[in-house]
């Protein structure tokens, strides 16, 4: 039965080789997809080799330095009665043309790791854990691993803004804002968070912070998709919040690309109520692309879990947690 299900939960586009990388959930530990945009085919692409038991998922970690290497992280779903058993989450790169990964570190003993984010230009991986909710930085040169240890809330995936700080939430009650700067290899805990943080904890899994998406914008803001479903802006410089709005009646919204024209893309939606929108930041304003159903057989998309662009009216998203059958990777056409 290990063979049967599989969950699509992180999507990583490598336009230089054609390809999409998938992190999966699978209790196989074959947790790791690579999609041949071109071909529409699977292609070779293994972690059982480097894996141990506890590895089952690769969840929003996956990330595309300059040089085309993928760095990844792997997750679990164990229960706490095998923590002592089990050695922790690993760091792995993928170089260019491998077929298998190469593990680099298990950074937090015990803890598996939910989410990573890169800073290429200073060689950092920055990771959240779980099921204990802490926050580390990987220096990718030297080995040196910092653990802030527990932080008490977690990000389903984070942003770095134009200074290279990195942004999430802390505290298990506020879910407030926090950014580390490596700079100065310090955190600034911030006393205020995202509107409705302590409604819209919990929504992902127990304890899990409210943020379901963070990006670069690249116009100087970091945008985020909640899990209640709507869509924040922050200004780094005085971790300001602002609310923008939602585009649907859904919880969710955890996947958040740059697009076209100013635009940004999204998706956002669960239980089978999953959709694409657009936003336009210059006028403020949601524009709803559509639902997503398969145009054979009209089937509906379970839980959307990330969004990924492959060219400019091509669009993948993950689905994940779907009940009754494996849940699939979904390609989206986009009008112009």
């Amino acid at each position: 039965q290990f063979h049967n299900y599989v969950a699509f939960v992180c999507l990583l586009n490598h336009p230089r080789e054609d390809r999409m990388y998938c992190g999966l959930t699978a209790m196989d530990s074959n947790v790791l997809a690579r999609f041949n945009t071109r071909t529409k085919q699977f292609e070779p692409l293994d972690y059982r080799p480097v894996a141990e038991p506890f590895e089952v998922k690769v969840h929003r970690s996956l990330c595309l330095a300059a040089d085309g290497t993928v760095y990844g992280a792997t997750s679990c779903l164990y229960s706490l009665d095998k923590r002592l058993e089990a050695p922790g989450g690993a760091i792995f790169k993928i170089r260019p043309g491998d077929a298998t990964p190469t593990k680099l570190a298990v950074p937090v003993p015990r803890d598996y790791i939910q989410t990573i984010t890169l800073d290429d230009k200073r060689g950092l991986i920055y990771g959240q854990t779980y099921p204990v909710f802490k926050f580390f930085v990987y220096h990718i040169k030297t080995g040196e691993v910092q653990n802030f240890d527990y932080v008490g809330s977690i990000s389903h995936v984070s942003a770095l803004d134009d200074s290279g700080c990195f942004w999430s939430t802390w505290d298990s009650n506020n879910h407030f804002l926090y950014k580390y700067d490596p700079a100065t290899r310090k955190i600034t805990y911030f006393k205020h968070g995202l509107p409705n943080a302590r409604a819209e904890a919990n929504m992902m899994y127990p304890g899990a912070g409210p943020v379901d998406c963070m990006i670069n914008g690249g116009d100087g803001y970091l945008y985020v998709g909640t899990t209640g479903g709507s869509l924040c802006r922050i200004a780094p410089r005085p971790a300001a919040v602002a609310y923008l709005g939602k585009p649907a009646p859904t919880t969710r919204m955890p996947g958040l690309v740059v697009w076209r024209d100013g635009l940004l893309l999204g998706c956002c939606g669960d239980n089978e109520g999953s959709c694409v929108f657009a936003y336009d930041r210059e006028k403020k304003s949601f524009h709803q692309m559509g639902q997503i159903r398969d145009s054979v057989d009209n089937l509906l998309m379970f839980r959307v879990h990330d969004i990924c662009l492959a060219g400019h009216q091509t669009v993948y998203v993950a689905e994940t947690d779907a009940p009754n059958r494996s849940s699939y990777l979904w390609e989206c056409r986009l009008e112009a």
